[in-house]
This record gives C-alpha cells, structure tokens and sequence, in this order.
C-alpha cells in the first residue's frame, strides 16, 4: 500500500474517512433493523442502559457548551458531530450487537476473522519484513500497531472458549492450541507488555474458573501446572527479577527497546493532568487531539494531546462530570464482570475474564470513544456483554 491514495488509502490502509463512512452505513442498517424488530435474545441491566443514556446526553451537551465557550471559532457542525459518532459507537457496539449476537456466535465471528488475519501477518513477516514492523515493533499486515495488539489479544481470550468448550474434538483442540501459539508469538513480536500479561492472567482465571472435566481445560491445567514448576525450579529467581525488569520497562521484549515504563507513564499522567487544568470543568472536547486552534484534521492528530490515563483523559473530553461518569461506569465493570465469573454461560465467563484483564489497560489509556477503533469496539461489545441479565443467559 502507498502511504495516501486519494481519499481511500491513508497511512498504509483504509482512510478514516472511508472507515467512519462504512461503520455508519453499515451499523445504521443492524441498528434500524433492531429498532423495528425488537426481538432481542437479550436484554441488560437497567444501570447500564441508564449509563448510556446519561453518558450520550452529557456527550450532547458538553459539546455543544465547549462550541460556545472553547472553541467558538471551530466548526460547530464537526464537534456536535464527534459527540453524535461516539454515541453511535456507544449504542451499536455497547448496547446493539451484545443483545443480538449470542455471545458463543461473537467468540466464534472472532476467531474465524481474526486466525486467518494472524496468519497472514506471520506470512507477511517472511515475505515482507519490511512492511510488517513498524520501528522495532511488529504490525503484521495492520496499519498500525494497536491494531494487531488487539486482533493478537482479543484472539487468544477467543481461542481460550474452545479449549473449555464442550464436544471440542483432540484434532481440533490441536489446532486452537497452534492458533493460540501463533497468536501468542505474533503479541510478543509486537512487544505490548500490558497485553502479554493480560493474556497470562486470563489463561490463569480460565484455569482457576473453570472445572477440570472437559479434555480442553485438563490439557489447559495440565501445560500450565508443568510449565510453571520447571520454569519456577530452574529459572525462578531469574524469571521473576526478569518480569520485574519487563513490567518496569527496563528490559527489552520482542523487538521493543527497553525504556523505564513506570517513568514514562508518570510523564504522560502529568502532561495529560496540565490539559486537563486548562479547563476542568468544560474539557477540551472530543476533536482536541487532532486540533491546534484551526479545524480539525485526521492527519493533525497530536498523541500528546491523548492523555495515557482514563481519568484523566475523561477530564480532558468533558471536564468533571465525565470523570464521575467513566468513575462510576468503571467500578460497575468491575462488579459485573466478577458476578459473570459464576455465570451458567462459559462463553460470558471467557468474556468476564478477558474485561477483568483489561482493565488496568483500560486505566492507563485513554478513554475509548472512536468510532473507528478495534480496541473501542471490542470494548463496547463486551461492556454489553457484560450488562447481559442471567436469566436470559440461563435461558439460552
């Protein structure tokens, strides 16, 4: 791919324009289509939905107050319709999808997407190293790096349901275990510590969380129990001074250079807080980060204006009240995804496993409200999923 084709190819890949035009076309047709016929297979609790609500008018009304006040030379047009592109999100992703698709269908969408995505890039490694690593950092056949972050994670926890799934043949429990090796493999080359470890503790919950009696979790139980006695007996001391080294960022991983991790997310903290106090009431608006006081440009996107840090990143969308808002939302995930560990659904408990490792991810990044983002839709989705009540699930 050239680096921009015209309005169709930016950056390596599909224009963002051309990204947020098919989202909206396409999503408007599931979305009409689950207005008019609303026989959902699930419905969600009334929090969640209240939290949408809420969440979608302050989105409505902050924007319009910061076209008046902060930025009265911008385009109101553009910032009513970055609030409008985030609720769609919210509503398609979050509320749309998780109570139309059952969640074992999701997991399967996603694993039969995303495996053949996985192999291609590894072929792309051989064929085209060059134009799969972007710097020292793996991306596959991606346009960018969280792309295949994403795909790579959310393929692991997907691969993760078909080893506890039942009436899942030796032959094919092979084939998800190579899946998830490649899948594994392709997360170190991009060298995202936050995601490594998200999927180290998920396959630990899924160990823990799930009874020994289906072959795929004995097998599961078994590899992990042997790999951590020997790797604890020759290499404990040394692995765990090595994981520390990891976490901190002072060792090297995949093909990322070392660099002090705890350092440069303070640093992010205290650059994202200093936006945040040029107007804590108001914020900064949803198109901040591709603004510098003229009208705003995907290719005038600045990461510094992308706080690394959820609060604050909140604070800087839409002042206090935005931070109350994710403040509250976040702690019910937390609740909801702990109840649906003991959920009759082993897809939903897969589910609740991959949010609960998330969320120190989600904390230290930014608050997820694009409408072309892997990351935020997969988010939403599981929010959603997250909402489902039990007696629907019980049910199916």
């Amino acid at each position: 791919m050239p680096w921009q084709l015209g309005p169709l190819i930016y950056q390596y890949g599909m224009h963002p324009y051309i990204n947020i035009f098919l989202s909206l076309s396409v999503g408007s047709i599931i979305i009409l289509k689950w207005l008019i016929y609303p026989n959902h297979f699930f419905t969600q609790s009334r929090f969640f939905r209240f939290g949408v609500v809420l969440t979608s008018l302050y989105l409505l009304l902050i924007s319009f107050l910061q076209s008046a006040f902060v930025y009265s030379m911008e385009s109101l047009f553009l910032q009513m319709a970055a609030a409008i592109l985030s609720i769609f999100t919210i509503l398609l992703f979050g509320r749309v999808i998780p109570t139309s698709i059952e969640p074992e269908r999701f997991l399967k969408y996603i694993k039969n997407i995303v495996v053949p995505l996985l192999w291609i890039s590894l072929l792309a490694l051989f064929i085209s190293p060059e134009s799969a690593f972007k710097g020292s950092r793996f991306i596959g056949i991606f346009k960018h790096i969280p792309h295949m972050v994403s795909a790579a994670t959310v393929g692991c926890f997907a691969l993760l349901y078909f080893f506890v799934k039942q009436n899942e043949s030796k032959k094919r429990l092979i084939i998800n275990g190579v899946n998830f090796s490649l899948a594994f493999s392709l997360l170190i080359l991009t060298g995202t510590r936050s995601a490594l470890a998200s999927v180290a503790l998920g396959v630990i919950l899924v160990a823990i969380v799930f009874p020994a009696k289906k072959t795929g979790t004995k097998i599961l139980k078994v590899a992990f129990v042997i790999t951590f006695c020997l790797g604890t007996l020759f290499f404990g001391d040394d692995a765990g001074q090595y994981a520390i080294e990891v976490v901190r960022g002072e060792k090297a991983i995949g093909g990322r250079v070392a660099q002090d991790g705890v350092t440069s997310r303070l640093e992010e903290f205290e650059r994202g807080y200093l936006i945040f106090q040029k107007d804590q009431w108001l914020g900064q608006g949803l198109l901040s980060k591709f603004s510098n006081g003229s009208e705003a440009e995907v290719d005038s996107y600045d990461a510094g204006k992308d706080p690394h840090n959820i609060f604050i990143s909140a604070g800087v969308i839409g002042g206090w009240g935005l931070i109350v808002l994710t403040s509250a939302m976040l702690v019910a995930l937390v609740v909801a995804s702990l109840k649906k560990l003991r959920s009759a659904n082993d897809a939903i408990k897969v589910l609740a496993i991959y949010t609960l490792s998330q969320i120190p991810i989600l904390i230290i990044y930014h608050l997820h409200l694009s409408l072309g983002g892997i990351a935020d839709r997969i988010y939403w989705i599981v929010f959603g999923y997250m909402a489902l009540k039990e007696s629907d699930l019980d049910k199916d």
